[in-house]
């Protein structure tokens, strides 16, 4: 047996520095277990976290044996490709079909080990951060915390198990602060903002449905407080002409609990709209009203998903205190109370803090309504039908709000009347600006190798930070070396940079006066550049303060002007012919070619150049033959 997994150019293991039993646990979910993993190139260079997600390759549905492994190649692996180019969105690197001899103990599952005659691995970026209901739970109102037992090992401790003085001191920063309660609404209003937007990429541009929003599967990043969606497991694709996608429930008795392979709902209890729970089987309730079709999800389906997420992170301090049941088992709790029209839908605020804004509740309530037979009319306004319209009251939302505003004192000093009094300050001011230099350079070069020794995409926000650091703070001797080792880290993590990669190796070109550094790193940006994100890199490029010229600098201008200016067709082509044969920017060549390749931009370029639009064509062809 091995404790080594084999995939595409790198191996993996798990991180047994990781987690209170320091075993690498994360979690468990209904489909996988998920552990902690370190990622190791092949050649033994770059090591990077990551996540190891072990899914069972076959399942029972409905009393039916599916091959898990099948699906997820077909419908999921499918999904997360297209929204791979979305940074809020969890990234996939590997997928593992045969994790060959690799084994490892886990006494959360049936036979108490995961091998590969019985699952699979999926290898995902990992999150430094906390799921949004450990956030708001643990990291923002400390309702859990964790408690040593020996041998640098922890066991988690609830709320309802805390001294009746820690449980006094918790309760006095919820009730006794007000600005604690506004400063944690004003976060929780920017987070619903956040996955407006992510959802409605996903949602309106991609058509793709969630499907299982929670906020188990909503990331907070240390390091910026942005959110990341993961777990795409129950997703399902829509289509214009077909706007919803149907569960493959069979009925569920919901006079007895429900079972792994015979769930009450598609998605997670407490959570999914009603339209997602299965009829009712022959002696049970269904427990919401039947105006409906059950089984039949649409865009309102994960909008009620999103705002009882929002409704539960609002009232996670009353539900958790006021409820050992809920701080237990949260699944127990909405089974056994919520399952009813009256409790699950049209959800409010009236158990939790007076102090949050009453459009914070308007807002959550929409999201949540009762479902009437014609909930998802577009001419319906008592629901939301996109992610827009709830952006727009969110908005709205955030200028009403009250807010803390911090006060400062400021001192008015005298100015100096004498001049040798105003070059001892300026002497002063020198000496120091030097031994800050010095001294925060080292600062954040101490802070880039801790930070790149175990790197995640999801710390961009962190490295960015430091990154600058380093360029503001460097020696003028040591710029080019300081800026060559950002840029080379930032091209071997992902093998490309994406628009925010580009946007910050641009900035720091700004602060270094080496033209002939300049030219060359335009060229390797261009050359390393997504090929999904040409027309953003090229508009950072061309906010690059340079007289100088090169081949990416030739080629970004060729990019931008073509597709964003919308002008000198003409020009882009001659560059396209230009570079055509260059294997160093094949894909840019590839890129201005897709731009050109119109009907009307070819009849520009035929006036323009005197050429037959066959001609062109061709040339685009061949062109188009070699990607």
């Amino acid at each position: 047996m091995s404790s080594e997994i084999s995939g595409s150019g790198f191996r993996y293991i798990i991180d047994t520095s990781y987690g209170i039993n320091l075993d690498g646990f994360i979690a468990i979910g209904t489909e996988s277990i998920v552990y902690k993993g370190i990622k190791i190139e092949t050649s033994g260079g770059l090591r990077s976290a990551c996540v190891l997600k072990f899914k069972p390759r076959w399942i029972s549905v409905n009393g039916t044996t599916v091959d898990r492994l099948q699906v997820f190649r077909d419908e999921e692996l499918s999904i997360f490709e297209d929204l791979q180019e979305c940074r809020s969105i969890v990234r996939i690197y590997d997928v593992i079909e045969n994790i060959g001899d690799f084994s490892i103990p886990c006494s959360h599952i049936d036979g108490g080990v995961i091998t590969n005659k019985n699952y699979f691995c999926v290898v995902e970026e990992y999150i430094d951060g906390w799921s949004l209901e450990e956030y708001c739970r643990s990291e923002y109102w400390k309702l859990r915390k964790l408690e040593d037992v020996g041998n640098n090992l922890k066991k988690i401790v609830e709320f309802h198990e805390f001294t009746p003085d820690e449980q006094n001191n918790v309760r006095l920063t919820y009730y006794n602060n007000y600005d604690n309660i506004l400063k944690y609404q004003n976060e929780i209003i920017l987070f619903m903002r956040n996955l407006c937007e992510i959802l409605e990429f996903i949602t309106e541009k991609k058509m793709i449905l969630h499907l299982d929003i929670k906020p188990e599967n909503v990331m907070v990043t240390k390091y910026g407080k942005e959110l990341v969606l993961i777990d795409f497991g129950r997703s399902k694709r829509i289509s214009d002409k077909r706007p919803c996608a149907v569960s493959n429930l069979i009925q569920a008795d919901y006079s007895h609990d429900e079972r792994i392979d015979c769930l009450y709902q598609y998605g997670t209890l407490g959570y999914s709209a009603p339209e997602s729970y299965a009829p009712a089987a022959e002696g049970s309730v269904f427990p919401f009203g039947e105006t409906f079709q059950k089984g039949v999800m649409f865009i309102e389906s994960d909008i009620f998903a999103f705002g009882t997420t929002f409704w539960e992170c609002l009232n996670i301090f009353d539900l958790v205190t006021k409820s050992s049941e809920f701080s237990a088992d949260s699944h127990d709790f909405y089974r056994n109370h919520f399952l009813n029209d009256a409790a699950y839908c049209s959800r409010d605020l009236s158990l939790t803090s007076v102090h949050y804004h009453k459009k914070l509740e308007e807002i959550i309530k929409k999201c949540t309504r009762k479902r009437e037979g014609n909930f998802t009319d577009t001419e319906n306004k008592n629901y939301y039908h996109s992610y827009s319209e709830i952006k727009k009251d969110i908005n709205e939302l955030s200028e009403s709000v009250p807010t803390i505003v911090r006060s400062e004192n400021v001192k008015v000093r005298s100015a100096f009347g004498m001049v040798g009094k105003a070059l001892a300050v300026f002497t002063a001011f020198v000496i120091i600006t030097f031994i800050y230099r010095i001294a925060g350079f080292r600062i954040a070069s101490d802070n880039w190798e801790a930070l790149t020794d175990n790197y995640q995409s999801t710390q961009f926000f962190k490295l960015n930070t430091i990154a600058m650091d380093l360029i503001k703070t460097a020696p003028d001797n040591r710029l080019s070396e300081t800026y060559s080792m950002v840029s080379e880290f930032t091209y071997a993590s992902d093998g490309d940079i994406d628009e925010q990669e580009a946007a910050l190796l641009i900035s720091m070109l700004n602060e270094v006066n080496e033209p002939q550094l300049i030219r060359n790193s335009i060229d390797e940006i261009m050359q390393y550049a997504n090929t999904r994100k040409f027309k953003e890199i090229s508009g950072e490029i061309m906010k690059l303060d340079t007289d100088g010229e090169c081949d990416g600098l030739t080629l970004a201008k060729a990019v931008y002007n073509a597709e964003v200016k919308k002008t000198d067709y003409a020009e882009a082509f001659d560059v396209l012919c230009k570079y055509k044969d260059s294997p160093q920017f094949r894909n840019a060549a590839v890129k201005i070619k897709n731009i050109l390749d119109n009907d009307n931009t070819i009849s520009i370029i035929c006036d323009e150049k005197e050429m037959s639009k066959e001609d062109i064509k061709v040339l685009f062809k061949e062109i188009g033959n070699f990607t």
